[in-house]
């Protein structure tokens, strides 16, 4: 582990000199953002498929909700299905890899991977990745999209477990349980990269016993989370925090709008204006749209406790 643990002590150093950073005031609101999640009371791991799927049974249910939820969203599905773009892959060899978006330099436009894995996964992987692909722009890259991308995917996940849950679909509730299992994991991983970063600039540099001192401040429980953090470290030599924040972020605005949502239905207008707009948008444009109050990158503490309330309440109706 003594290797490991100088690779992470290097990692820390490089991202301190390449991020510039000074102290706590710049972490302070992924900080207090993660701590939300951490402090929520933990979920059982209950995520475990029992029904197979055909891909003609998620395409049909992909399908009907989004004409439920927004009969354009439907049509560029299909239009997307009919062009191609969207790589839907039976590939078993390739069950280890995500779903993802990206722009295709080749081709010249975007593509959306799909391992289809034969579960109701699948339907919850199609509809992340389409509304990643809605709000996506190659030639506009804006740190509003960057951070908020993941809220308007997981919204979207939100409401596909609604309307299955309405249509009593089997193993309606598992994928979102597992997302909300793994989202708790990275604030923990979030959290302690932030705490890496804080103890090297205390000290101008971190060592083993630095880091395995910090390790012990954490509960026993959160051991695997701690060992999958340190892994992924180390593969890439490098501390995570820049791709970590986006999803702890996203869950908070996800589960905010669908309170919104929740409490108005007429709120769904904010899910589509801002997936139609966000590559647009700058960050404090969203923010605002939303009616949450901010000072520069720091929120106020009434935003901090609405965001936590529309958590816990989350987490709890499930």
């Amino acid at each position: 582990m003594t290797k490991e643990f100088e690779i992470i002590s290097e990692a820390t150093k490089n991202y301190v000199i390449c991020s510039g950073a000074k102290g706590y005031e710049e972490f302070k609101l992924i900080s207090t953002l993660s701590n939300i999640i951490i402090n929520v009371k933990d979920r059982k791991d209950n995520f475990k498929f029992i029904k197979k799927y055909s891909f003609k049974e998620i395409d049909k249910l992909v399908t009907n909700f989004l004409e439920e939820l927004n009969p354009s969203y439907r049509e560029y599905y299909e239009i997307r299905k009919e062009d191609g773009s969207i790589i839907f892959d039976n590939n078993k060899e390739k069950y280890n890899d995500g779903a993802f978006s990206e722009y295709d330099e080749i081709y010249n436009n975007r593509i959306i991977y799909i391992p289809l894995r034969g579960t109701l996964e699948d339907a919850f992987a199609i509809i992340h990745e389409l509304f990643h692909d809605i709000n996506a722009d190659e030639k506009h890259k804006s740190i509003a999209r960057m951070f908020c991308t993941e809220g308007i995917s997981l919204l979207g996940e939100m409401l596909l477990e609604d309307y299955l849950v309405a249509n009593k679909v089997k193993d309606a509730r598992t994928s979102m349980n597992h997302s909300l299992y793994c989202v708790k994991s990275k604030a923990i991983e979030l959290d302690f990269n932030i705490k890496l970063v804080l103890k090297y600039l205390e000290n101008n540099y971190i060592d083993v016993a630095d880091i395995m001192d910090l390790i012990e401040t954490y509960p026993g429980n959160y051991g695997s989370d701690l060992s999958f953090s340190i892994q992924k470290i180390v593969e890439l030599e490098d501390l995570t925090i820049d791709v970590e924040q986006t999803y702890i972020l996203g869950t908070l605005l996800a589960t905010y709008m669908y309170d919104r949502i929740k409490n108005n239905k007429n709120n769904i207008n904010e899910l589509f204006e801002l997936n139609q707009e966000l590559k647009n948008y700058k960050f404090g444009q969203v923010l605002d749209y939303l009616e949450i109050k901010c000072n520069g990158w720091d929120f106020h503490d009434d935003t901090y406790e609405k965001l936590e309330r529309c958590y816990k309440k989350y987490i709890k109706s499930r």
